[in-house]
């Protein structure tokens, strides 16, 4: 049975990832609550935090910027405090360097060494490598995917006013978290606006985003961005029969039928929406490339589109492209991914608990 929903405050993005620096190489932060998924907190806003200390390391040396990411999730994360540790695997002074990063959590000291060594977990781990993307520079050409129809943003182009004010316009609509959605609180983070009808490309999840706490969307958010999607992702991606089973509530679907078929056809509904709410989808490996920076500013809207190539055997693969409202492309992702019950996320941790499985 699906979790029961939880209070959710919307803290704004900058404050959930806000770094204390312990020493040269050491940071600490607070995983929030409320960019959980059940009880742990999202993979992409794990990897947030971590470039965001590895990008106030290499501010140093004016590289403040992750060019691409390998991140490892070995451990569950929780919410609270968290060591973040920095290793030079090489710093290179004129254009890249490369760095090991590593998430601890518990049993942290409030002096060095920070970490009980053979207690403290290593929750999560990364390779980035880091540049300074405002400066970097080199030949540039056109490649033929530019001129493919699978460049192209999705048509109709929103009407940004009217996503905002009204939830949607004639082709796009706010994505709605049912009542059943449990404790999924990083998704309320996001607006998610999708297609009205079906997909463009079946197997492909088109949206427009942006943050719920109406602050502009920066280069630090990009490994949360391509690790949030919405409560129905799966209907999107499934194949066109299946989608109709996921995503045909009443009133789309609406026929000349008795008010008990009526009934049955919205506890039919309902259930699709506990079942999903009793699954979770553990991130385990996500790796990340960022094609190019935000606006120091940054963004108000981005595109996003999700593919996946193959679901089986509790296993799926997840392809996410960022692209800016001109369709600039922002950044690349690809995950590998499990469908657990969210029991598992939310099982009691004994003090031997090194498993995020």
């Amino acid at each position: 049975m699906a979790p029961k929903s939880t209070d959710w405050v919307c803290v704004p993005f900058s404050d959930a990832i806000k770094l204390d620096k312990l020493d040269s190489h050491t940071y600490r932060v607070k995983l929030d609550k409320n960019y959980c998924i059940g009880a742990v907190p999202n993979g992409g806003y794990v990897g947030s935090c971590m470039l965001a200390a590895a990008s106030a390391y290499l501010s140093e040396i004016n590289q403040p910027d992750a060019l691409t990411a390998h991140f490892e999730y070995p451990a569950r994360t929780s919410s609270g405090p968290a060591v973040i540790t920095i290793e030079d695997v090489k710093l290179g002074r004129s254009l890249l360097s490369t760095l090991h990063i590593t998430l601890w959590q518990g049993d942290l000291k409030s002096q060095k060494p920070w970490i009980t060594p053979s207690v403290s977990r290593r929750a999560a781990l990364a390779y980035a490598t880091f540049t300074n993307l405002r400066t970097f520079s080199g030949m540039s050409m056109p490649t033929g995917y530019e001129a493919s129809p699978a460049a192209a943003l999705p048509e109709p182009l929103p009407d940004f006013e009217a996503l905002k004010t009204s939830a949607g316009d004639a082709a796009w609509e706010i994505a709605k978290l049912p009542a059943s959605s449990g404790l999924l609180n990083s998704l309320r983070n996001w607006h998610f606006y999708l297609p009205r009808g079906d997909p463009q490309t079946p197997g492909t999840l088109d949206m427009w985003i942006r943050a719920t706490s109406g602050e502009r969307i920066t280069q630090a958010a990009l490994p949360y961005i391509v690790d949030s999607f919405p409560f129905n992702m799966h209907a999107y991606l499934a194949a066109p029969e299946l989608r109709e089973l996921f995503l045909a509530p009443p009133s789309r679907k609406r026929t000349s039928k008795s008010a008990s078929d009526d009934k049955k056809e919205d506890r039919d509904e309902e259930g699709q929406e506990e079942a999903r709410a009793s699954l979770w989808f553990p991130t385990v490996v996500m790796n990340l490339e960022v094609k190019m920076a935000l606006p120091e500013e940054g963004v108000e809207w981005l595109a996003v589109r999700v593919t996946s190539k193959q679901i089986k055997d509790g296993r799926f693969d997840l392809e996410v492209q960022v692209r800016d409202a001109e369709g600039e492309i922002i950044a690349l992702s690809h995950h590998v991914a499990l469908i657990l019950s969210m029991e598992r996320n939310t099982a009691k941790r004994t003090s031997s608990d090194k498993s995020s499985l």
